[in-house]
Order: structure tokens, then C-alpha cells, then sequence
């Protein structure tokens, strides 16, 4: 056998185990539990849904799933790490709006590219925020609660987490409707609530998962649903426009991304598993106990496209606005 044959031989194969790589890379996948960073404290909506997202997904890919909490900053601090991981489809991102889409509206020194740094796998689910106050407060509806903050302007609190529904939701409401409402940011998890029930804020706009057992109890009072339609958990109550606000939609987002250069194989693995995921009965009754509704059809190139339009929304929001959002 001459050299140049054995060199025409060795490049033969080697063309052979790229082209077969793919494959196997697919077959394989999981051979190692998965981790799902979930930018947000434990308790908050983004962690209840991502611990659904992660049982899901564990079973339909016959692996392990674990959620691992990185909050702060919106949701920043988790998406950097994800940005940052090895792309080997072992670190998985609950991408949410905060961080994926209004991060540099929010962030002009945003520590990754919302675009470059990641692939888009699936988007999964949508929640309804709702229109809350603490019961001190002396309104009954959007149109009274419209009328009290122009009469106080500043004076009423509102409490959530900067970047997060929360706090674009109290943004939204002034632009839209002429009032003047003071945000006071929290890292996440549930002490935006707490601080609602005991009259630290007194304003929220916040997912209905989070915050129905309190409406029920008493300890909050709902003005409306931010959203087109009514809530089927909650039928009576109108949505914004109905209480005589100006049309208003909070509903907050829940996706997976991974790295940029995750293999493809891969990312088209964890969609399939994905789109079985969002048809399951299982997964859509937990769905509806938290208030939230899934999206049927989503794929990695429509998903990176919805991600880059809502990123030239906001840019173009953010610059709309009299006063400055970032830090």
C-alpha cells in the first residue's frame, strides 16, 4: 500500500465519522444529567414553570432534569451563565423576556449578545399577570385606581423585579394611562408579594399563579386581568380595558435556550422532546394550575425570530421613554 493511498484511506474515514458524528451525537444525548439555570430565586413564577419544564423534559428524553436557580438582575445573571457555558446541550436556560429580550433595553452594559449568544430551542407557555393593590388601599376598580394615583402621584409603591412583568407592568400602566407610580425593586421570589400583603407597596402586577391563593384569602384585592381576555380561574374579573384602563397585555413568556453552538443534533433532539412535552395532558393541567397557556407551535428558527423582533420592540420602547429604565 503506498503512502498516498493510505492517506486517501484515512481521509475516507475520517469523512465518514463527521458525517456520522450528528447521529451518534443525537443517540447519545443524555448520557449526563442536564442542568435548566432558572434566572430567578426559588418560589417566584419563572421557578415554579421551570420545575415543571424540567420534570417534563426529563422524562421525555428518559434523563435527569435539575433546576438550578441563578437569580438577580431580571434574569441577566442567569442568562450570562448559560451564555457562557459549554455548548454541549448540558446547560439549558429558562429564557424569559427579561433577559432575552428587553435585557438591553434595560441593560445598555448587557454582559451578552441576546441574539449571538444563544440558540433558540422552544417557546413554551405564557402566563396572565394580573392588576392587584393591598385592600388598604381605597379603590374598587382600574378607573378608581387611575383617578386615586393622578390624585397622589408618586405615592403609590409598586414592587417587583426589575426587568421581570413586574416592573415593565407599573411602566406600561403610566405611559398608557397618565399616572405616576414609585417602583421598588426586589431580587425575585415571593417577597414582592409579601411586601403587597403587608402594605410596604401597594400596587402589584403580578402573574396569576403567584397570587390567586392570596386574592382568594382575602389579602389582595384584583382589579383586572392584563390581558385581551378574561381569566378562566377568575371569570368575574374584567380585564384592564373593561375596568376602564387603556388595552394592556402582560403575559410573560417561558422558553429554552442553550448556549450558541450547542450542536444541532442536539437542539433538534431537546425540540422534539419539547413539542411532545407541550402535548401532554400532564403538562397541560399543571399549565392551567398556574395560570398559564401553552404556545402549540414553536420551533428553534420561528422561536429565534419572535426572540429578534421583541428586541427591536423594546429598543424602540426604551427610547420612547422620559425617563430612563436602566440602572
Amino acid at each position: 500500500m503506498t503512502f498516498d493511498t493510505i492517506k486517501r484511506w484515512l481521509a475516507a474515514i475520517g469523512i465518514a465519522c463527521m458525517a456520522t458524528a450528528p447521529a451518534l451525537a443525537d443517540e447519545a444525548y443524555p448520557a449526563q444529567p442536564i442542568k435548566l439555570v432558572v434566572g430567578f430565586p426559588p418560589g417566584g413564577p419563572t421557578d415554579i414553570i421551570g420545575r415543571v419544564i424540567a420534570q417534563s423534559l426529563g422524562k421525555e428524553l428518559n434523563g435527569s432534569v435539575i433546576v438550578d436557580n441563578r437569580g438577580g438582575a431580571g434574569g441577566i445573571i442567569g442568562a450570562e451563565a448559560v451564555a457562557k457555558a459549554k455548548p454541549d446541550g448540558y446547560t439549558l436556560l429558562v429564557a424569559v423576556e427579561s433577559s432575552q429580550t428587553r435585557g438591553q433595553a434595560l441593560n445598555p452594559t448587557l454582559p451578552y449578545d441576546q441574539v449571538k449568544d444563544f440558540a433558540y430551542i422552544r417557546n413554551l407557555a405564557k402566563q396572565r399577570n394580573l392588576v392587584v393593590v393591598n385592600p388598604q388601599v381605597p379603590v374598587n376598580s382600574i378607573r378608581e385606581l387611575i383617578a386615586y394615583a393622578k390624585a397622589n402621584p408618586g405615592k403609590l409603591n409598586s414592587g417587583g423585579t426589575f426587568g421581570a412583568t413586574s416592573h415593565i407592568g407599573g411602566s406600561l400602566f403610566d405611559a398608557l394611562n397618565g399616572t405616576e407610580l414609585t417602583f421598588v425593586n426586589y431580587k425575585g421570589g415571593a417577597q414582592p408579594i409579601s411586601d403587597l400583603i403587608a402594605g410596604v407597596v401597594q400596587v402589584g402586577f403580578f402573574t396569576e399563579a403567584t397570587i390567586a391563593p392570596h386574592i382568594k384569602a382575602g389579602k389582595i384585592k384584583a382589579l383586572a386581568v392584563a390581558a385581551p381576555q378574561r381569566s378562566p380561574a377568575f371569570p368575574d374579573l374584567p380585564t384592564v380595558q373593561e375596568a376602564g384602563g387603556k388595552p394592556m397585555e402582560l403575559s410573560p413568556w417561558f422558553g429554552v435556550a442553550a448556549p450558541a453552538g450547542t450542536p444541532s443534533a442536539v437542539i433538534r433532539k431537546i425540540a422534539a422532546a419539547l413539542d411532545k412535552v407541550v402535548a401532554t395532558p400532564e403538562f397541560l393541567a399543571q399549565l392551567e394550575t398556574l395560570g398559564a397557556m401553552p404556545i402549540k407551535d414553536s420551533s428553534p428558527e420561528t422561536y429565534a425570530k419572535q426572540v429578534a423582533r421583541e428586541i427591536d420592540f423594546w429598543n424602540n420602547w426604551a427610547k420612547t421613554l422620559k425617563t430612563p429604565l436602566a440602572r
